[in-house]
């Protein structure tokens, strides 16, 4: 059995977890195998997928934009298949899925080969130019969400072919089916290949909770995206190979991977406009909705990367506008009126930050944090508010399980370190 392979069987006996560290999607020994006829999955940050035809490779997402990282994936195909690059599938825009090909360019003029063609969907070039004028945005949420200075990329390389809704191309005599569906982003490609029954999801599985609420980044769609884990399951897969995460193998498998993960989507969504129709509050529904807790156990569906109280805010987002249904929240008072407002209720910055400290010392960071955000935005320049600050957000970037959650809250705790000094 592949190495790879006998990862994803400890991590579905239970023997391993997605909270682990070096069992975490995004995580993982870099390492590329052949587990079809053909076809080789490259495991790393983000995966990378090779096809051999009669005619050439394809590839099914190309690698990050890092030059480290393309060079990455660059390798590890190239040690195993030398032949030329014919065409590269982008299963949607995002920097670490479409932005990897360089290495392979710059080849293809070295040795004298045909520039290989590009096939995403049609909305990947309208991301891909918002990404440049966004460029400054992104680096900042990026560096934040990951922890690490992120400089966001403003080249890219654009489609040479786009579809709408389907597409069947066939090189070398290999059959690629690609399917547009909305999930994470609106431009989305799923591919299959009916030959060896090989599903390529991109990031529509990715061995966690959907990413379907990221609180840093535009919508998502979680109705559309359950549908497409439906359509992909009726093909009847038997080899699945993610955008992030560990390969499944077995129809048996794939089958639950993916009916699993649209029903956990089905009934956030179907908890959450239920309770909308009934006039809730934002708060209220993100009070009572939760994913049914045999699907939140499911290894395949862990929150450390998104998780369901995003999602939840992303629906109401997408079903009911950006008010919380809270009045004062319609046009809210300044910031630094409200904090100044509530020190001056509780007798003094002292009386706040001691309340906090005595919540956090309860064990209730979350309701800590509110009290020392309000304090600092009444005193922006105290390192006493600061320094209680940076110690609420530490706690909660420990607690949390998400790398959302981790990447804001230590994010948090930094700014406010330098603020100490």
């Amino acid at each position: 059995m592949s190495e790879l392979l006998k990862r994803t069987d400890r991590l579905w006996s239970g023997e391993a977890s997605t909270t682990q560290e070096e069992f975490h999607p995004f995580a993982g020994p870099r390492l590329l195998e052949e587990l079809a006829p053909g076809v080789a999955f490259f495991k790393a940050f983000v995966n990378v997928t090779a096809v051999k035809t009669a005619d050439g490779l394809v590839l099914v997402d190309t690698g990050s934009y890092h030059p480290a990282s393309h060079k990455l994936s660059f390798d590890a195909v190239r040690r195993w298949n030398g032949e030329r690059l014919h065409t590269a599938v982008y299963t949607h825009g995002h920097v670490d899925h479409a932005y990897g090909l360089p290495p392979f360019l710059a080849e293809a003029r070295t040795r004298g080969w045909q520039t290989p063609g590009i096939v995403g969907h049609e909305n990947v070039l309208p991301r891909m130019q918002r990404y440049v004028r966004t460029a400054g945005y992104n680096s900042i949420i990026n560096t934040r969400q990951f922890g690490v200075a992120a400089q966001w990329p403003v080249e890219f390389q654009r489609p040479t072919q786009t579809y709408a809704d389907a597409l069947e191309l066939t090189v070398g005599g290999t059959r690629f089916q690609l399917h547009h569906a909305k999930g994470e982003t609106d431009d989305h490609t799923w591919v299959f290949l009916p030959e060896t029954k090989t599903l390529c999801t991109g990031d529509l599985f990715i061995w966690a909770a959907p990413n379907a609420g990221n609180p840093q980044k535009v919508q998502r769609y979680a109705v559309e995206w359950a549908a497409a884990l439906r359509a992909m399951a009726a093909l009847g897969p038997e080899l699945l190979l993610p955008g992030h995460g560990l390969p499944i193998a077995g129809a048996a498998r794939v089958q639950a991977a993916l009916l699993d993960t649209a029903a956990y989507l089905e009934s956030l969504v179907n908890q959450t406009l239920e309770r909308l129709n009934a006039g809730e509050t934002l708060y209220q529904i993100l009070d009572a909705v939760r994913p049914p807790e045999a699907l939140a156990a499911k290894p395949y569906l862990k929150p450390v990367y998104d998780e369901p109280e995003f999602i939840v805010r992303n629906l109401w987002r997408c079903f009911g506008g950006w008010h919380s249904g809270v009045p004062s929240e319609l046009k809210p008072a300044p910031r630094r009126a409200l904090g100044r407002e509530l020190v001056a209720l509780a007798g003094g910055i002292e009386k706040l930050l001691e309340r906090s400290h005595a919540l956090l010392a309860a064990g209730d960071a979350r309701l800590a944090a509110h009290l020392v955000d309000w304090a600092a935005d009444a005193e922006p320049s105290s390192r006493e508010v600061h320094a209680a600050r940076a110690a609420v957000y530490r706690v909660l970037m420990q607690e949390a399980s998400s790398t959302m959650s981790r990447g804001i809250y230590g994010a948090a705790a930094r700014e406010s370190e330098t603020k100490t000094q």
